[in-house]
């Protein structure tokens, strides 16, 4: 897959998580997109193996392979990371889900797109219901929302239904968004 240089930049995230097989699988599987744990800064393990970026973030996978796989972090303002542990949260716009081999070699598998695309060449995909990550308030609506990546002035607003609100636009069946200035918003908060 190429590496969508434009606002999925894997080299623009300054955290990386390292993911056990398992988290991996449901990304792929089912577009899991939840994330929390011990965050690593991207530049500081460039080039380490996959045995050294599990011991340094604490991740003991039952089933080690000579890969691992890490999604690059860029904080939005309603992420909390203290100490280097992020809260429990969305995945951000713009992160990718990099393969790292046993030669220290790295490769894009795919990117997050949002809550209202999900992981693009993913199979699975999980609407966005349960309140995880940003929400706001607007127009009489609540809705899971989403910082572009790299942005904070403008957010886009995920509905699911089978009829969208008015000024969003379908992204899938039963998904739609509409993006809006965070100025505009009744309420926006972390969940």
């Amino acid at each position: 897959m190429p590496n969508p240089k434009d606002v999925h930049d894997p080299l623009a995230a300054p955290w990386v998580a390292v993911l056990p097989s398992a988290m991996t699988t449901a990304i792929l599987q089912d577009g899991a997109d939840e994330l929390a744990g011990r965050l690593l800064e991207r530049t500081a393990v460039e080039g380490w193996p996959p045995d050294r970026l599990r011991e340094a973030a604490g991740v003991h996978d039952p089933t080690p392979r000579s890969f691992v796989d890490l999604v690059t972090v860029r904080p939005h303002p309603l992420m909390t990371i203290e100490d280097g542990v992020l809260a429990r949260t969305r995945v951000p716009n713009g992160s990718c889900l990099w393969r790292v081999d046993a030669d220290g070699s790295r490769r894009v598998l795919t990117y997050y797109d949002g809550p209202a695309y999900g992981w693009r060449n993913g199979r699975g995909y999980q609407a966005p219901v349960e309140p995880l990550g940003p929400w706001a308030r607007f127009a009489g609506g609540e809705y899971a929302a989403a910082f572009p990546a790299g942005e904070t002035e403008r957010v886009g607003l995920v509905s699911v239904g089978d009829e969208p609100p008015e000024g969003f636009a379908w992204t899938r069946p039963g998904i739609s968004q509409r993006y809006v200035a965070v100025a505009d918003l009744d309420d926006l908060t972390a969940r």
